[in-house]
């Protein structure tokens, strides 16, 4: 907990009842009026909702009545005044909160099927939020519940439903139980029973699908299994669809248990059943986590499983990474990798290559890759160019390297061709579980390769790195892609900076002319490279291009 709110803490402790009760009021008269409605509004619904009993006063009668009125007018002139709705929606929750369902029901109903169906203008650009101080949502969730209590057991779900489709446009309530039970003011009554019909009436409206994405009606029948059968009946639910977030749900309510020996197999079952790789892979990497929390002894292997299986750099630094592997054991594992490799990824390849010692082989995918497209999944650029500069000279404090260098140092993420398939694994909401993913830096530091850098190596990635910027700088000027200009010319000063750094001399000031000569025509990458050069730690003289 931080000072300040340690601070209010002892502070509200301090007040009694009725210094807070005069400081509030004194308080909500400075606010605006947008902050003063939320205010009030909350302190009332959580007055309607405490043990004291307090209900607010029902609004007059002939609310209803206005409000059908309000809509007749706003639909006939096809505009309405968001300050007049907002009223009116706080007369439906007012009611709500005084107990009144069927006065809320009549007032809400139509103020957000109206707002649903979009017959009118509020004035929004385009949500209707922008203009209404009322959270609509919660208003959503309000009307839901009167239907709810306003309606017999017998007729509720097909009552529920309707009323759920109708209003969803402006609540999206993908888990209505759960809203309708955030908003209420008591529990809600007859829930077991009408659970059962609930189910019956969603599976009669929903018809599974072998989309790859849940519908809005297939999370609804989840969350009503869930709630009538528990973690059996969603694993039922999620074997019989086959739809991967449902399946996802059925193993994360499983790691939130902690009940990992029935994860395992809910893992290993929803990724035999998946036919995406995106979602294969996570649950492959759900069981090498449960694995792991079972102490049993295949960790490792179930680790180079899920890498084989889904290729990522997230999944092959974790399998590198496993079990504290030696750099023999590092080297070996990645050369092994290479006779049969699962990929043909050139960023995952050139991983692999450098691991492996095979600096020619990786600065071979390095140089041959596209100027353009850097940011295309599987191109080597952003992570073997800046490791590349790791190895030929680290990342001093202040080098311009060194900014290239920096995202290495965390686990990939970030890196373009990395995110695919690579979230984290079914983590528990306490985030205490999950798969360590190290950094590229970590393996390679692990690897001890800069001890297998030959002079003539080192003159070959320093060449490489030139012919990669080189390429990168043709690549983004030729096709006009002006919001590149910087990164390309931060590449071509970091061959500077290496260069001057390895053996003061001209070699440098010779490769950046050229590159000056060839890109004379382009005064943006001109600034740009100029910008970069003034910035390495030994700047080239600029020469006059005739």
């Amino acid at each position: 907990m931080s000072s300040d709110a340690s601070h209010f803490d002892a502070a509200l402790a301090a007040m009694s009842a009725d210094e807070l009760r005069r400081f509030l009021r004194e308080f909500s008269r400075q606010l605006g009026p947008a902050a003063r409605e939320h205010l009030q509004g909350a302190l009332m619904e959580r007055a309607a909702r405490g043990p004291s009993g307090w209900r607010p006063s029902p609004p007059p009668s002939d609310v209803a009545t206005q409000v059908q009125q309000f809509l007749d007018a706003a639909n006939k002139t096809g505009a309405a005044n968001p300050e007049r709705v907002d009223e009116f929606l706080r007369k439906g929750n007012q009611a709500f909160l005084a107990g009144d369902m069927p006065a809320a029901r009549a007032i809400l109903g139509p103020l957000l099927t109206a707002i649903a169906e979009g017959g009118f203008d509020l004035g929004q650009e385009e949500t209707e939020e922008e203009v209404l101080m009322e959270p609509l949502r919660p208003c959503v969730a309000r009307f839901l519940v009167a239907v709810y209590l306003t309606t017999p057991l017998a007729q509720r779900a097909d009552s529920l439903l309707a009323a759920l489709e109708t209003v969803n446009p402006v609540g999206n309530l993908s888990e209505p139980l759960r809203d309708m039970e955030q908003v209420a003011t008591a529990p809600l009554p007859e829930l077991d029973a009408f659970l059962p019909l609930w189910i019956s009436a969603l599976r009669h409206k929903h018809v599974s699908g072998t989309r790859e994405w849940e519908s809005p009606g297939g999370r609804r029948l989840r969350e009503a299994v869930t709630r009538a059968e528990g973690i059996a009946g969603l694993g039922r639910l999620a074997r019989a669809s086959k739809q991967p977030q449902a399946l996802q749900a059925w193993c994360t309510a499983l790691v939130e248990r902690g009940q990992w020996r029935e994860a395992l197999h809910a893992f290993e079952e929803a990724a035999s059943l998946v036919s995406s790789e995106f979602w294969r892979g996570s649950f492959l990497d759900g069981a090498a986590l449960a694995t792991r929390e079972l102490g049993h002894g295949d960790f490792t292997q179930r680790l180079a499983t899920a890498w084989r299986a889904v290729p990522s750099l997230q999944r092959l630094l974790r399998w590198l990474e496993a079990g504290d592997p030696s750099a023999t054991t590092l080297k070996k594992r990645a050369t092994l990798e290479l006779a049969q490799p699962p990929t043909r990824s050139p960023l995952l390849l050139g991983v692999l290559h450098l691991v492996a010692g095979g600096f020619e082989s990786a600065a071979h995918l390095l140089a041959t890759a596209p100027g353009l497209g850097w940011s295309n999944a599987g191109h080597p650029g952003h992570v073997l160019f800046p490791a590349f500069a790791w190895l030929l000279g680290g990342a001093p404090e202040g080098s311009l390297c060194s900014e290239l260098i920096a995202p290495l140092s965390c686990p990939p993420g970030a890196l373009p061709g990395s995110a695919a398939g690579d979230s984290a694994p079914l983590e528990p909401a306490s985030g205490d579980a999950a798969l360590h993913t190290p950094a590229l830096l970590t393996v390679l530091e692990r690897d001890d390769l800069a001890r297998r850098l030959t002079p003539a190596t080192q003159q070959k990635l320093r060449d490489t790195l030139r012919q990669a910027a080189w390429a990168r700088a043709m690549g983004v000027i030729h096709e006009k892609r002006r919001r590149h200009y910087g990164h390309a010319a931060l590449l071509a000063a970091c061959c500077v900076e290496l260069d001057h750094a390895a053996s003061p001399g001209d070699r440098a000031d010779r490769w950046v002319t050229s590159l000056r000569a060839e890109t004379k025509r382009y005064p943006a990458f001109q600034a740009a490279l100029e910008a970069a050069l003034k910035r390495a730690r030994r700047t080239p003289p600029h020469r006059d291009i005739d």
